[in-house]
């Protein structure tokens, strides 16, 4: 029971980061580009910048909150120093001023997103670094992290559906509501709201397990801290999660800046069906994520799992495309390709969202690895350095998604329905099959992964023994 409420404040913490997460993902660049009037390029090179940015303040905070000394422990000093900029910047974010020239409005895109970022990350990293110490057990890390990341998606799936259903209203002069401004900026309000009580709630939640928490290791010197990172960075599980992450960050980057304007023009859905799509395919496949990442975890292993969901989304991905290209799909943002895409979007959510559950308690069982190499727990460098091997590169694919849809001719302001379907279908044919590879390399090294549920408890028996 005491374990069953940490992880409900532990998972309460991701509804903040799923908000950012979904923010950046699928509405921004579309925000700024086509709504605003950004060029693609300009957008997307912003916010690929502020990604790379961002994860190299991951590695920093992560860093400072494993040896950070206070009485509220390593990491509450960091959540509780994001609860006022966080909401702050977002709004800011999503409300630019008036600007006369392209480049100030993309300078003022930058600064904002790499304040949200930064901001976000000073909450995030330390409280996704408290889990390892929550519990120690293998299969209770798979149901914690399942608990954090149906959290962290609901928050942001949340914040979709009341996009699509609410603040996207269609009016005379947007008749299409994804092209409404003032949504947007709704949105920024409402998320900031929902972002602090949900980092309040978390954090003041937590603050009961900070007596039960490792105290900090000390450096003395430049080479004890290089030392330590090294030998941190450098363990064989480790490396290979973050190579692959590298591939999985950039798939992912690449996909979820696509992901709006395929719904949008490729597949011809107005804002109220891609709300209902949400609700009916990627509610129920986060839910089905928690489940299938729990049973085959305890049945084969988190590695076994998360490789077998992976390639089920991986053969998946050309279905739809290739039958749309060759006309064989349903008709143009009819019900029934609503239905169809909704099964589909229902299968890539649950096998995806596990994939990312399973990779999260795998990283957690690394801390204990390392700590027989470096007698230091160092939750913080991992978590943080498996966000910088995800968000450098997605970086590169968001930044990539701009650059197709540039090359492919989409125009800025395009209206749904009104643009040439050869443009469509180059898109198309470009992300799929770079989309696919990036996928197949992330799956290779997670492949590699060494430790397994007899790897983790000896060296927590070799651990404890030591401490005896």
């Amino acid at each position: 029971m005491k374990n069953n409420r940490n992880f409900l404040f532990y998972g309460i913490g991701s509804i903040a980061f799923g908000i950012k997460g979904n923010a950046f993902s699928w509405f921004l660049f579309f925000y700024y580009n086509m709504v605003i009037g950004l060029p693609a390029w300009m957008a997307s090179l912003a916010l690929g910048i502020a990604t790379i940015w961002d994860a190299f303040s991951d590695l920093l905070i992560g860093y400072s909150s494993d040896h950070t000394k206070s009485r509220l422990g390593r990491r509450h000093p960091y959540m509780y120093a994001a609860l006022i900029p966080v909401p702050i910047f977002f709004y800011y974010l999503w409300n630019p001023p008036t600007f006369q020239t392209d480049i100030n409005l993309f300078l003022y895109l930058l600064i904002m997103a790499i304040l949200v970022r930064t901001s976000t990350t000073l909450f995030e990293i330390p409280n996704q670094s408290l889990g390892p110490e929550i519990t120690r057990e293998y299969h209770e890390r798979t149901k914690m992290m399942s608990l954090r990341y149906f959290f962290g998606w609901m928050g942001g799936t949340v914040m979709t559906i009341l996009m699509w259903f609410i603040f996207l209203k269609p009016t005379s002069d947007y008749p299409n509501g994804q092209l409404n401004p003032e949504g947007y900026q709704t949105y920024g309000i409402v998320a900031a709201i929902l972002m602090l009580v949900a980092m309040i709630v978390s954090s003041l939640g937590l603050n009961r397990i900070i007596p039960n928490l490792s105290k900090p290791a000390k450096n003395n010197n430049f080479i004890e801290i290089k030392e330590e990172l090294k030998n941190t960075l450098l363990n064989p599980s480790f490396l290979v999660l973050f190579i692959g992450g590298i591939f999985a960050g950039m798939a992912a980057g690449f996909s979820s800046a696509l992901n709006i304007y395929f719904n949008t023009f490729f597949w011809g859905f107005n804002n109220i069906q891609i709300g209902i799509v949400t609700i009916l395919a990627v509610v129920p496949g986060i839910i089905g994520a928690m489940v299938i990442s729990r049973m085959l975890s305890a049945k084969i292993g988190k590695r076994k799992a998360a490789i077998i969901c992976g390639m089920i989304a991986l053969i998946l991905t050309p279905v739809p495309y290739t039958l749309r290209i060759y006309e064989m799909m349903p008709e143009f943002g009819s019900n029934d390709l609503l239905f169809l895409m909704g099964l589909y979007y229902f299968i890539e959510v649950s096998t995806g969202v596990a994939v990312t559950i399973l990779v999260s308690s795998m990283v957690s069982d690394i801390v204990e690895d390392s700590e027989l190499t470096t007698k230091k727990r160092s939750e913080g460098i991992f978590f943080s350095a498996q966000g910088f091997s995800n968000k450098a590169v997605s970086g590169v694919g968001i930044f990539l998604a701009g650059l197709v849809t540039s090359l492919a001719g989409l125009p800025t302001n395009a209206k749904p329905g009104s643009v040439d379907d050869s443009i469509l279908i180059n898109v198309a044919l470009i992300f799929v099959p770079i989309y696919m590879i990036l996928y197949l390399l992330s799956l290779y090294f997670l492949n590699l992964y060494k430790i397994d549920k007899d790897t983790h408890e000896n060296n927590i028996s070799t651990i404890d023994q030591r401490t005896l």
